[in-house]
């Protein structure tokens, strides 16, 4: 019967998908809550030094075997520097043929796209009513025209902007209209007494049980908001896409009241959302949100959306010092849930949504308003029945909800960041030159084509081609084990730079700023305490927000 298993050990290939995914997101939540700071100091403790040592071999030696079927230079000649960059190279190649094998293995790939692909190989910004601006030359400027449950007015030239025609000069006259429209209501907002007394937690239906409603026409949002004005606390949660886009954007949002979830086609129904400020700015509707600092802000920029009377579980979870923050170790420890990790760095792009991904969505907020119940009352035992503890959470979401998104920013000498970081040698002045030349393309490419800087070139391709210098188009094709599709579309402009790095190195066209920088990497080279992981979890920052968060 082995033979009908997947490697001898799964029943199938999604079985060992979810196996390898749970391990994966246990180990960047474990790396995450390593006490570096205190390293040096644990090393000093012998049966600690001994578990070290003990364990480091054991990576060494895992490494080193899957290693070994990648690539054939000698590891073991290879310094600590040295074997990181490696590393880091081979999971980029290792990540492209375990994405291709597990795809031909459960048979899906029967053709050069597989199924899932085929399902989001159109982006869904293309799709979108208003194009999104990347500019550098216009902030982001609010998509909110209607201000409900509003203590000040919104001004009034926001009430008739066009959203595809901005004038710069607008700005300068009416700077109000960069301001947080919600900020005074927010500052405002005192929570209900109601709302600092204990309660008796309300466990929900199960999942099978509650009604439920995918939400993906104007006349089920109607539906959905018949019933969410109705009540007096909502669960809400977003899921959103940023490595197709520059600035990322909002996939589905799911919203739970005691007694039904829904879940939110956002890329549907992106243009029809903002009336959900008629309950999300309600002070007297509370909106309960896990980790918001991120959805917040996803709110504004998508949809204009903003939220007065808001509790954050997350923070909750803080000011009780609970071991974890995360939202599976609150399901587990207060539902008896083990959320499904299978899904949390998951494309929330596709579309339909299958119903495992319907699922795990709905998990994430239809649990919420119970542990909202218990850490309410916990927060409540803590401080002897006062309040403190529980307003102290209030004030701390309140906070949240006055953050104000920005767009992102160039910083032309954001590069020098990269350099310091990275664990090569020293880099001469045309290298240098090629560095900067690149980092600037690939932020101008990424904004032009919607796309993340990471699609367009990763970190560790980009630095390998600078140091790497290569003279013809045919050298930056090998310098990269797989093209990126955008450098392949600009080898020209690339080549153009590189050449233009080695003709006009930093050091003869810009004094003084050569020199410091090779000062200051010299430093770094010689910190032994410098940041591995800033290297290997560069392109992981979506990763590491997930452990947080999840």
């Amino acid at each position: 019967m082995s033979s009908t298993k997947f490697l001898d050990i799964f029943n199938n290939v999604d079985e060992y998908k979810q196996t390898i995914c749970s391990k994966v997101i246990d180990v960047i939540r474990t790396s995450n809550r390593l006490a570096v700071e205190n390293f040096d100091q644990i090393l000093t403790i012998d049966s600690c030094q001994d578990k070290i040592n003990k364990l480091s071999e054991r990576i060494l030696n895992r490494i080193y075997q899957i290693k070994s079927h990648i690539q054939s230079s000698n590891w073991n000649q290879l310094d600590l520097d040295e074997k990181i960059e490696q590393l880091v190279d081979i999971n980029d190649t290792l990540f492209e043929q375990i994405a291709s094998a597990l795809d031909e293995a459960d048979g899906i790939k029967k053709s050069p796209v597989s199924t899932t692909m085929r399902q989001i190989l159109i982006k869904p910004q293309l799709k979108f009513k208003y194009k999104i601006d990347n500019s550098t030359t216009i902030p982001f400027i609010s998509k909110i025209r209607i201000k409900p449950n509003a203590l000040t007015p919104l001004p009034m030239i926001m009430t008739h902007m066009n959203f595809e025609s901005i004038d710069p000069n607008l700005l300068e006259k009416h700077p109000e209209i960069l301001d947080h429209p919600y900020f005074d209501e927010i500052t405002a907002f005192e929570p209900d007494e109601i709302l600092l007394k204990k309660i008796e937690p309300q466990y929900p239906k199960s999942i099978e049980e509650t009604k439920y409603l995918f939400v993906d026409t104007v006349e089920k949002l109607k539906i959905m908001m018949d019933h969410i004005e109705m009540q007096l606390e909502l669960a809400v949660d977003l899921e959103h896409h940023s490595y197709r886009s520059y600035q990322g954007f909002t996939c589905l949002m799911q919203i739970s009241s005691r007694t039904e979830d829904f879940l939110i086609d956002t890329l549907t129904l992106r243009d029809e959302l903002s009336i959900l400020n008629n309950v999300f700015t309600n002070p007297k509707v509370l909106k309960v949100f896990h980790g918001a600092d991120w959805d917040i802000e996803w709110l504004q920029k998508d949809f204009g959306i903003y939220v007065v009377n808001m509790f954050d579980t997350y923070r909750a979870a803080k000011e009780l010092n609970l071991p974890t923050l995360s939202l599976a170790y609150l399901l587990k420890t207060y539902c008896n849930i083990d959320a499904s990790k299978q899904f949390q760095l998951a494309d929330w792009r596709i579309r339909p949504l299958p119903k495992e991904y319907c699922r795990y969505a709905r998990e994430d907020t239809h649990y919420l308003l119970y542990i909202y119940d218990r850490l309410r009352n916990q927060l409540l035992d803590l401080n002897e029945n006062n309040s403190q503890l529980l307003r102290l959470v209030y004030t701390k979401s309140k906070i949240i909800c006055q953050k104000l998104y920005k767009k992102p920013i160039f910083d032309e000498n954001a590069y020098k960041t990269l350099y310091l970081k990275c664990h090569k040698t020293t880099f001469d002045g045309s290298q240098l030159t090629a560095l900067k030349l690149l980092y600037a393309w690939r932020d101008k490419i990424a904004r032009e084509e919607d796309e993340s800087t990471s699609y367009v070139l990763p970190d560790l391709m980009l630095i390998h081609i600078a140091e790497l210098l290569p003279k013809d188009i045919q050298g930056i094709r090998a310098s990269c084990k797989l093209v990126p599709e955008l450098v392949e579309k600009n080898l020209e402009d690339i080549h153009r730079l590189l050449i233009q790095a080695i003709e006009k190195p930093l050091s003869e066209t810009n004094d003084g700023e050569f020199e410091s920088l090779q000062n200051k990497r010299s430093i770094a080279s010689s910190d032994t305490n410098i940041s591995i992981d800033s290297s290997l979890n560069n392109d992981n920052k979506r990763a590491k927000l997930v452990s947080e968060k999840y």
